[in-house]
């Protein structure tokens, strides 16, 4: 009975910061039509329809998303590195934190749930501009050439 509830408080988590259902189910085991169910009395409308990004890569189409996703990358890398959770409760307090700390930031917490994913498989990985010492976040765009979101300058990591 406990686990039940921990799986139902923890997907109440993840619908509250509305995450995809299928990343929910993912985590908790619960039924998909139970989640969407539940999604719908918190939120008062259906979950958005659409797949899941399945690479940072597409999430860094302009500017101003590399520099939100990188943001978020920080607040993951952090929270990886000095929080002793589970991985999903990493995500979710590096969410949190990116959130409070950014209130305007365009990620939503699938985005966020994808860059974890990737950073923890080390598709990509973090550095400092050897130029203006600001993070950098690597392997992260359809383009192979590596520039500082803030100098612009281009970097020759490896």
């Amino acid at each position: 009975m406990l686990n039940t509830f921990t799986q139902q408080s923890l997907a109440l988590e993840l619908l509250h910061r509305k995450a995809k259902i299928k990343i929910v189910h993912q985590v908790t085991g619960l039924p998909i039509k139970l989640l969407r169910k539940a999604y719908r009395q918190l939120h008062g409308r259906s979950p958005c329809p659409g797949s899941m990004k399945f690479s940072t890569r597409g999430l860094t189409g302009s500017n101003s998303k590399y520099k939100d996703v990188t943001f978020f990358a920080v607040c993951f890398r952090t929270v990886e590195t000095k929080i002793l959770e589970s991985q999903v409760r990493k995500v979710i307090i590096a969410f949190d934190t990116y959130k409070k700390l950014y209130p305007s930031g365009q990620l939503d917490f699938s985005a966020a749930w994808v860059i974890a994913q990737d950073f923890r498989a080390h598709t990509i990985e973090l550095a400092k501009c050897p130029h203006c010492r600001a993070w950098v976040l690597l392997n992260a765009r359809e383009d192979l050439s590596e520039r500082c979101g803030v100098c612009k300058s281009s970097l020759e990591i490896r």
